[in-house]
Parts: structure tokens; sequence; C-alpha cells
């Protein structure tokens, strides 16, 4: 296992451990649903009014899960 994370825009960062890329970045894509994304965004992205639909925030961490050293 490895451990592989994703930082959002607004810094958080987030890990996970998986045997490979396509099984982290399935991890994330679980874990973040229309009401994690609403309540992450209620949380971390005060003032913000535009909260991204779960396919942008699939798309970002399709493109954003990197392996940690």
């Amino acid at each position: 296992m490895q451990t592989y994370s994703f930082t959002c825009s607004c810094g958080d960062a987030m890990t996970v451990e998986a045997s490979n890329h396509a099984e982290a970045v399935t991890k994330f894509k679980d874990m973040m649903t229309a009401e994690s994304i609403a309540a992450h965004f209620a949380e971390k992205h005060e003032g913000e009014t535009a909260i991204p639909s779960v396919e942008e925030v699939h798309t970002a961490i399709e493109a954003g899960v990197t392996p940690t050293e």
C-alpha cells in the first residue's frame, strides 16, 4: 500500500492508503459526495458562494491525486 494525497484549492490536504493511483482516485471520489463537498465548503471556503458540483470535484481529484514520498 502507498499513501496518496489530494490538496483542495483552499490548501486542505487529504490522504488515503491505496494499492495504486486508480484505487486512490476511487477512494477520494467515494469520500467526496454532494453532502461532504457542501460541508467542506461551509467549513473551509467561507464566503465563497459557488459550491462546485460533484462532477467538478471529481475531475479535480482525477487531476490532482499524487503519491506521497
